[in-house]
């Protein structure tokens, strides 16, 4: 299980760009692309924790290949129009520890800290069995791996991390499925600059082919 403290918690599906767009019509926030309050990380934790409670939900995760143009409306996002969410959020607090749903040896582990809109620390893991490689990311600093550790299904290496140092992001765990033959490609062509969890949505049938979902290897419950 990914967060093995929240075991006995439960969880839901929640589709964040409409839950956002419904929350902010019935409080009364106006979305612009000149002014979002929801590009603040506090008043994003705010309307995740009202919409967990509306469905009587204790933590949330969604958001595979998910258009999210409403809920990131005015970020650094709209200016290529890459609204296309291309990993799984997982909605759980700050320090939450996070542990590997399968054995795996890390790959590496990076900080691109103080990037507003990155992935603060991160860990990329490569899975033992599939072709594919995890990078989990907004992670806290205090990372209980290093490059080269063999993990092992359940081995807790990391923990939630916090804005600004998690990218400037509301708590969460945002993990994205590399698979191996574009990983690939991303080492021949020194194209990690250029990796990101967000893409335009008329690209989205090459995302599917280089990313998969990451639900296929983690679990939550």
């Amino acid at each position: 299980m990914i967060f093995p403290k929240l075991k006995n918690k439960k969880f839901g599906y929640l589709n964040i760009n409409n839950e956002a767009e419904i929350w902010c019509s019935e409080v009364g926030i106006k979305v612009t692309t000149e002014d979002n309050p929801l590009n603040d990380p506090a008043t994003c934790q705010r309307m995740l924790a009202e919409v967990h409670a509306k469905h009587g939900i204790d933590f949330s995760y969604g958001g595979y290949m998910e258009d999210r143009s409403f809920l990131w409306k005015g970020s650094y996002l709209e200016r290529d129009k890459n609204f296309i969410h291309l990993g799984l959020d997982l909605n759980v607090p700050t320090g939450t520890e996070v542990a590997v749903d399968f054995d795996g040896t890390v790959i590496a582990i990076e900080d691109d800290f103080p990037t507003i809109g990155g992935w603060g620390p991160s860990v990329t893991i490569k899975h033992a069995q599939k072709p594919v490689y995890l990078v989990y990311v907004h992670l806290d600093r205090d990372i209980s791996c290093k490059a080269g550790d063999v993990l092992k299904k359940g081995d807790i290496f990391a923990k939630v991390g916090k804005p600004p140092y998690n990218g400037n992001w509301f708590p969460h765990c945002h993990v994205q499925v590399i698979k191996e033959s574009y990983f690939d490609e991303l080492e021949k062509t020194n194209g990690w600059s250029k990796l990101d969890g967000y893409g335009r949505a008329d690209e989205a049938a090459l995302y599917t082919e280089r990313f998969d979902d990451p639900m296929h290897f983690i679990d939550i419950q």
